[in-house]
């Protein structure tokens, strides 16, 4: 047996030629180290932590299962460094959540099931002396004061090391908490609270906007509604002037004025001939014609009953 560093950076010990009973035949080196790492701080924050612990009907097998006072199973620690698809990784999670116990899983790099499941990303020591680090999963919420809408609020990742996140997970110090976006971190119950907040007056300004829209709207389409009764009153208006035009030309163009004679005979000033309370003159007959008298100051001439007909006394001052 040697030891050496592997390609993360972490020492360990390995076979010049693997024995078939080595109890490590089966996994890597750093899947190895990192279970060692997560028992170690599970140990250290005062719980009792097993490694390779199965249920009883065989459905999942913990890489460490920490225990709590009670001597009863609760959380599963997956030193998981082989590829897995998040349909995977959700479903191991659904298994042991199946038996009450919750899960973290552990990596050290960049996994695309990490965002789905309570997880953390750590990095081995770099040298002597140092402890593995917490690279992503620890996040904290941070509000710019003063704490209005208007101030800048965001989920963000802290680092920290393996022991002390390992110890916050065990002692329910910090939680798991999905955020709007699906993204699963470990943070604190105060963070949550306060990102709770922050929603609701989201949530209250949001409807604010979304009430004085909806006035705007409201006054908007009784604005176009008062225009569209005037444009409807004026058309009426229109309407009615023109039928009432229609009418008076009407009566005056259908009125009585008379034959052509009387219209001729029509003086221009004064009222109408035909309105005249003086009867119109008799026409004198054939025998009027042949024998007219005479009185003083008139003189008659008889004549043929054409000169007759054409012919009117007329009065000789």
């Amino acid at each position: 047996m040697f030891a050496r560093v592997s390609p993360h950076r972490a020492r360990h010990f390995y076979h010049q030629v693997r024995p078939r009973d080595c109890e490590l035949a089966h996994e890597s080196p750093e899947h190895h180290l990192l279970k060692l790492e997560l028992a170690t701080a599970a140990r250290a924050a005062g719980f009792r932590a097993e490694l390779e612990v199965a249920n009883g009907a065989r459905t999942w097998r913990a890489d460490v299962l920490v225990f709590d006072g009670q001597d009863r199973p609760f959380m599963a620690l997956e030193a998981q460094l082989s590829p897995m698809t998040p349909q995977d990784a959700q479903e191991r999670t659904d298994r042991y959540a199946g038996d009450g116990v919750a899960v973290c899983w552990v990596s050290v790099e960049k996994r695309p099931w990490e965002r789905g499941v309570p997880s953390l990303r750590v990095a081995p020591p770099r040298s002597r002396g140092d402890a593995w680090t917490v690279r992503y999963g620890m996040a904290r919420y941070t509000w710019a004061a003063p704490r209005t809408v208007k101030a800048k609020a965001a989920w963000t990742h802290i680092s920290c090391s393996l022991d002390e996140a390992i110890r916050w997970i065990l002692q329910g110090r910090v939680h798991s908490h999905t955020g709007p976006d699906g993204t699963v971190w470990w943070t604190a119950p105060s963070y949550i609270q306060l990102a709770v907040v922050r929603a609701r007056l989201e949530a209250d300004a949001e409807a604010v906007l979304q009430a004085a829209a909806a006035e705007r709207r409201q006054q908007a389409a009784e604005q176009r509604a008062a225009a569209a009764e005037a444009r409807r009153r004026a058309a009426e208006d229109r309407r009615r002037a023109a039928e009432q035009e229609a009418q008076d030309s009407g009566r005056s163009g259908s009125g009585w004025r008379g034959s052509s004679s009387t219209r001729a005979c029509r003086p221009r000033c004064g009222p109408p001939s035909w309105i005249w309370s003086a009867p119109p003159p008799a026409r004198p007959s054939r025998a009027a014609t042949r024998v007219l008298p005479t009185e003083a100051g008139c003189s008659s001439t008889a004549g043929s009953t054409r000169q007759a007909r054409s012919s009117w006394p007329v009065c000789v001052p």
